[in-house]
């Protein structure tokens, strides 16, 4: 049986009007009142007329804004084709999707990027987010101003934003420790070559990669751990100096893009069946790596719905006042080899 306002109002002893502000978070209810029309709601299973929203949402349209990583990862081309996805889905209900990709990952360029999605009247917003205490504080104060914040692929702790969807890094990264440990039989030195480490995933990866070392006792040496900025370029000749350095170098840990350049620098120092080197995300240059041998596990995290669901949950958000059942929204380790991409 079709739940209706009535009934809601019926069972919690309201008007009809009462639950219609509730539902539509509209001022003038006590929050004692508030409360219990959302729970009567809630045990009905109540779902909100999306017909008749569609049809007010064309009259009065609302914008979702999105930031993405740089594209000059390949891996962001998934993401952007989940945010694609999303957006036609939503689009007949009177929703837009405003895509900014970033240009760097420098914090004042997403910090331009915030305060233009603010001074447009933006009414969602979906970040891949810098680790930083002035994005933090940013985040908090358009949180404080109405506008819901989700947080994808990498997240910003201790903020006011609403929920996070991606991997849980940290378990990404001990993942990548279990498989260079057996790849290296417990010891050997290793390279970590990392995105930007003020990125939580990054950071994450990290820290889990270390714990698992610890954790099973380990005898792999970390020699150091250099930024590249998913660039293809800068993996490429920090690979070709660090081997130099480092003439007894085992394996490398590719924690973000890049990966491409990892490669060519091993073939042109003809050791690309001698360093064992573990990558994330399945992108088109990886997948071409591990079929020659050059790479041996790349842990894929799935970016289409990194792209897709923050968009669905702050469609909810705004259509139904639906909020997200976790904080955090896990997305699935996905380990692959030479036998499985």
């Amino acid at each position: 049986m079709k739940v209706t306002i009535r009934k809601i109002a019926e069972i919690a002893d309201v008007s009809r009007g009462t639950v219609d502000k509730v539902l539509n978070e509209r001022p003038g209810v006590s929050d004692a009142v508030r409360e219990k029309v959302r729970n009567v709601a809630s045990a009905l299973n109540y779902r909100p007329n999306l017909i008749g929203k569609a049809l007010a949402g064309q009259q009065n349209p609302k914008n979702i804004g999105i930031i993405v990583a740089p594209d000059y990862n390949p891996f962001v081309q998934d993401v952007k084709n989940g945010i694609e996805d999303a957006k036609k889905e939503i689009y007949d209900y009177g929703y837009n999707v405003d895509t900014r990709i970033l240009n760097t990952l420098e914090v004042e360029e997403q910090l331009n990027i915030l305060n233009s999605f603010v001074e447009s009247k933006i009414d969602a917003i979906a970040m891949f987010s810098i680790d930083s205490e002035r994005i933090r504080k940013k985040v908090n104060e358009i949180v404080d101003l109405g506008i819901p914040i989700v947080t994808y692929n990498s997240d910003i702790h201790n903020s006011k934003r609403m929920c996070f969807v991606g991997q849980d890094h940290f378990k990404g990264g001990a993942v990548a420790s279990d498989l260079m440990n057996k790849l290296l039989c417990g010891g050997g030195d290793v390279l970590i070559i990392t995105s930007l480490i003020e990125l939580d995933c990054h950071k994450e990866r990290i820290e889990g990669f270390k714990f698992g070392l610890k954790e099973y006792g380990s005898k792999i040496n970390i020699l150091e751990i250099v930024e590249n900025q998913d660039r293809k370029q800068l993996a490429f000749e920090y690979t070709i100096k660090k081997l130099k350095e480092y003439p007894d170098l085992k394996g490398i840990y590719i924690t973000g893009g890049g990966i491409s350049g990892v490669g060519e620098a091993l073939k042109t120092a003809g050791l690309e069946s001698e360093i064992k080197v573990i990558s994330h995300d399945l992108v088109p240059s990886t997948k071409t790596l591990i079929e020659n041998g050059v790479v041996d596990f790349t842990i894929g995290q799935d970016p289409f719905y990194q792209g897709y669901q923050p968009i669905r949950i702050l469609f909810e958000k705004l259509i139904s006042n639906t909020e997200p059942q976790s904080e955090f929204e896990r997305t699935r380790i996905d380990i692959r080899s030479r036998s499985n991409i």
